[in-house]
């Protein structure tokens, strides 16, 4: 069963903007509820939203700083 569920931040498997599940439900009408209804603002601030198959999708992991390093050249 997917962790994908509404109120989950979540980004395609290839990567793109972070965006918020608003809904998971059978959009597709294939008799499960496999689809997310997804939304996320642009970089010019403006709303958009779209429908995924959950399958295409991750949830949100924030970069982790932990495994940064700096060095001088």
């Amino acid at each position: 069963m997917s962790d994908i569920a509404k109120g989950k931040v979540v980004q395609l498997i290839s990567g793109g903007p972070q965006m918020s599940v608003v809904d998971v439900s059978d959009y597709n009408h294939s008799g499960k509820d496999d689809m997310a209804k997804c939304v996320w603002f642009d970089a010019k601030n403006v709303r958009c939203e779209d429908v995924f198959d959950v399958a295409v999708l991750k949830l949100y992991e924030a970069p982790s700083t932990d495994s940064m390093r700096v060095t001088r050249a």
